[in-house]
């Protein structure tokens, strides 16, 4: 079994350490933080006027928000994934399961963590 020495590395073993490291450092920092876009603001308003609607069980403004939603969906506003999420919140509460409608609302908005309502 080879024992080490104090030679120094290989000329090159070094280099994709620290690309990958740089690499890391970038994707981690791009990611977390930061401003969020006009983009991710207008659907967090859209989503907290919705939770506004659930909360106090008033199916006007549910519908007027549901078709907020929908119209920011179909501009490519809103991503499929969080349209089909809150479709599902919409379609709790227009049956009248307001309190499920609610926790499943909180729920969605939880999983942005520090984020707050702020998605895409």
């Amino acid at each position: 079994m080879p024992t080490p020495t104090n030679r120094p590395p290989l000329p090159g073993t070094r280099r994709p350490f620290f690309a990958s490291l740089l690499v890391g450092l970038a994707t981690t920092l791009a990611g977390c933080g930061g401003e969020p876009t006009q983009r991710e603001v207008q659907n967090a308003r859209a989503f907290e006027a919705l939770l506004t609607a659930v909360s106090l069980k008033n199916e006007k403004e549910l519908e007027r928000d549901a078709k907020l939603i929908k119209e920011r969906h179909a501009s490519g506003e809103l991503s499929d994934g969080n349209h089909r999420e809150i479709e599902k919140i919409i379609e709790k509460a227009r049956a009248k399961d307001w309190a499920g409608a609610e926790k499943q609302a909180y729920e969605f908005r939880a999983q942005f963590g520090d984020q707050g309502s702020y998605f895409k």
